[in-house]
């Protein structure tokens, strides 16, 4: 019996674990419309077949989407694309570093600092360390034109071996922070979107009013063994910002 060829296939080169790049995949099919609601996605021996992935890989793609509510699996049928909850919704957040990557609008990111710092208590139990341990502190203000739009902090993991170098830490996304360290590489991050005030210093930094509205995006990187590798928060101007909700229809 000769085995067909797969129809798709993986990067294997690139940071994106295997089981995430299927689930994106199958992940956009949803959202697109294309396989809707009730609808029955491919079965684990057709995804295998299709993208050339062991069993594994194909079930921990399809647990992602479950974890999402995106799908759920019925014994002995298969796995459907589920209806979409109403009262909840998909936010698209503004990709400040793709936005510098893509277009020529101004954007720029300006470091204020960065230093080792011995872990406190939370940083310490975001990062999985001892309290006290070495972690790595930055501080980074996002603009365009010159304009002071979102305040970055973030505590990450800190590899003594690697020297630091400004340049990474003041031009780029934060996957380039971790450039020189492989296994650090980000592959997904969790975000948690909160209204909250400026404070003095917030303000001051950010060209606006003590006490106005701002968004907090606090952010949990994670590298492609679940290792969570930094922690921190985004505050953005209230004024110069707005999320929209992507949903799959009522």
């Amino acid at each position: 019996m000769v085995e067909r060829a797969p129809i798709h296939t993986v990067e294997l080169d690139s940071y994106v674990p295997a089981y995430l790049q299927l689930a994106r995949s199958l992940e956009e099919r949803i959202l697109s419309g294309e396989l809707k609601a009730g609808t029955r996605i491919p079965t684990e021996s057709e995804l295998c077949c299709d993208w050339g992935l062991s069993r594994m890989t194909v079930r921990r793609a399809i647990g992602v989407l479950s974890e999402r509510c995106l799908v759920r699996s019925e014994r002995g049928r298969g796995t459907f694309v589920i209806n979409p909850r109403t009262e909840g919704g998909v936010f698209l957040i503004p990709d400040f570093y793709e936005e510098m990557r893509s277009t020529d609008s101004g954007y720029n990111v300006t470091l204020l600092g960065v230093k080792v710092v011995s872990a406190g208590k939370k940083a310490a139990v975001m990062l999985d360390l001892r309290k006290g341990q070495s972690v790595l502190y930055i501080e980074r203000i996002l603009e365009e034109r010159c304009e002071p739009l979102v305040f970055d902090r973030k505590y990450l993991l800190f590899d003594g071996r690697q020297p630091l170098l400004e340049a990474e830490l003041g031009h780029g996304d934060p996957a380039s922070l971790f450039e020189r360290s492989p296994d650090m590489s980000p592959v997904r991050a969790d975000l948690h979107l909160t209204a909250t005030i400026l404070n003095e210093r917030e303000a001051r930094l950010l060209n606006s009013d003590r006490g106005a509205p701002a968004f907090c995006m606090e952010q949990e990187i994670y590298a492609a063994n679940d290792r969570r590798v930094a922690w921190g928060w985004h505050i953005y101007r209230g004024d110069k910002f707005s999320f929209s909700s992507l949903g799959r229809g009522l």
